[in-house]
C-alpha cells in the first residue's frame, strides 16, 4: 500500500526524535569517600570506550576528589558525562539521604583525551545520583530513607606518624589510640613504653565529620563513632608537605560541615590528601614539643614520604591484603555503593557498571576484592569471623 507524503513525514520525524532521544547523554553524579577515589576513578576509565575526554582537580587522576569523563559506555554504547565530587563517606551518605545540592560537579569545556589536570570550572550546582562509601549507612546519623546498598570491596587503613617522628614509634594499639582522641594529647610513652619519653607529646590530627577516614578508626579503635574527639590543626608556614615548617599547633577551631556546626577540637581535615600534606611537614616537635599520630586509606598514607614519617602497624600487626582477607589486620571496612530506591532507568545502568567493574577489578586499589575476603565483620568495628558474608 503506497504511503502519503504526511505519512512519510510524520514517519521520518519520529525517527529523529527517536534517534535524538537514544543520543541522549547520560549524566551520573557520584559522591562519597575520598579514600574509595583511586578504585573509582579507575573504574569509571574502564567501562568506557576508547577515546573518551575526561579532567581532574589537582595533579593526578588517582588522587583527585573531583572528576569529570565524557564518552560512550562499551556496554550499550550510552553516551555519558560522569561527575564525580567526593567529600567523604558520611556526608555522600547524607547528600543523597537529605538531597542536598552540591556546588561542585565540573561543566568542563576544556576536557582532553589525554586528561585535563587542574581543573578548577566552571562548576554546577546538583544532587548526587550515587554515593561510595566505608561506611554501612546505619552507622551514620542519616539512616532514612533507607539507601539501596550493595558491597562492592574492601577498603583499607593504617596508622600514621608525621615528618620526623622517631623510629621508636612503630606501632599503635586501640587503647592508645582511645586515650589519644578523647585527650587530644598524650605523652610519648604511653606509645613507646620508654620512661624518657615522657616530657614528649604525641598529638592527634585527623578528618572532620563527613569522613569515613573518621568513623572507621573511631569504630575500630573502640572509641565510638558518635564520641566526641579532641584533635589539633598545625600551623603551617609555606606549602605543606616536605617544603613547609609546621610552627604551631591550635586546637582545631569551630567547624560547620554539612550545615552542622561543631565546637573546638571536634573537627578535622576535610580532605585526606589535605591531612597526608600536614603529616609530610617537617617541625612538629620545636611547634608542639612532640610528633603528630592519625589514621588515613593506605593511598593517602603511601603519599606520605617524608623523614620518619609512614605506616605503623596496628595492635602489632602490619596492614598486607593477605592479612586483611585472612582476618589478622583488622582496620578495614566494607566499601558500599549507595542510592536511592527510585533510582532508576539508564543512568541506573551505567551507575550498575561502574560499581561492578569496581567490585571485580578496581577495588585492590584501595583495599582488597570482596572475593578474595576470607572473613566477614556485622558492622565498622564488628568481632570479625571467619567466612565471607557477600
Amino acid at each position: 500500500m503506497k504511503k502519503s507524503g504526511l505519512t512519510m513525514i510524520a514517519g521520518l520525524a519520529a525517527l529523529a526524535i527517536a534517534s535524538t532521544a537514544s543520543a541522549q547523554t547520560n549524566v551520573i553524579r557520584i559522591t562519597g569517600a575520598q579514600a574509595n577515589r583511586n578504585s573509582l576513578n579507575a573504574a569509571i576509565g574502564h567501562i568506557l570506550n576508547p577515546g573518551y575526554l575526561y579532567g581532574y582537580a589537582g595533579t593526578s587522576l588517582s588522587g583527585a576528589n573531583q572528576t569529570e569523563f565524557r564518552g560512550t559506555t562499551i556496554v550499550g554504547n550510552y553516551p555519558v558525562d560522569i561527575k564525580t565530587s567526593l567529600i567523604g563517606s558520611t556526608g555522600g551518605i547524607q547528600d543523597i539521604v537529605q538531597n542536598i545540592a552540591i556546588t561542585s560537579w565540573f561543566n568542563a569545556t576544556n576536557l582532553t583525551s589525554g586528561g585535563t589536570a587542574n581543573l578548577v570550572g566552571p562548576l554546577e550546582t546538583a544532587q548526587g545520583d550515587v554515593s561510595i562509601s566505608d561506611s554501612f549507612q546505619s552507622s551514620t546519623l542519616y539512616t532514612s530513607p533507607l539507601l539501596a546498598d550493595q558491597i562492592i570491596g574492601v577498603t583499607a587503613y593504617v596508622p600514621v606518624k608525621n615528618a620526623g617522628s622517631p623510629s621508636s614509634i612503630s606501632n599503635v594499639t586501640s587503647l592508645v589510640y582511645q586515650a589519644l582522641l578523647g585527650a587530644g594529647q598524650i605523652p610519648l610513652s604511653q606509645v613507646t613504653g620508654n620512661n624518657a619519653d615522657e616530657g614528649i607529646a604525641v598529638t592527634a590530627v585527623g578528618r572532620d565529620e563527613n569522613a569515613g577516614q573518621r568513623l572507621v578508626p573511631f569504630a575500630e579503635t573502640g572509641f565510638g563513632i558518635f564520641s566526641a574527639p579532641f584533635q589539633y590543626q598545625p600551623l603551617i608556614q609555606g606549602t605543606p608537605g616536605p617544603s613547609g615548617l609546621v610552627t604551631n599547633i591550635i586546637p582545631w577551631p569551630v567547624n560547620t560541615v554539612n550545615g552542622v556546626t561543631y565546637p573546638v577540637g571536634h573537627s578535622g581535615y576535610s580532605t585526606g590528601s589535605a591531612l597526608a600534606a600536614a603529616l609530610n611537614t617537617p617541625g612538629s616537635l620545636a611547634a608542639s614539643g612532640g610528633w603528630f599520630l592519625s589514621i588515613l586509606s593506605i593511598n593517602d598514607a603511601a603519599s606520605i614520604t617524608n623523614l620518619g614519617a609512614g605506616s605503623l602497624t596496628f595492635n602489632g600487626v602490619p596492614y598486607t591484603p593477605q592479612n586483611v582477607a585472612e582476618g589478622k589486620y583488622t582496620l578495614w571496612a566494607y566499601t558500599h555503593w549507595f542510592n536511592r530506591t527510585s533510582y532508576s532507568g539508564t543512568p541506573s545502568t551505567i551507575a550498575s557498571q561502574i560499581a561492578t567493574q569496581i567490585k571485580n577489578v578496581d577495588a585492590v586499589q584501595t583495599g582488597l576484592l570482596i572475593s578474595d575476603l576470607k572473613v566477614g565483620r556485622p558492622i565498622e568495628g564488628g568481632v570479625i569471623t571467619f567466612g565471607n558474608p557477600y
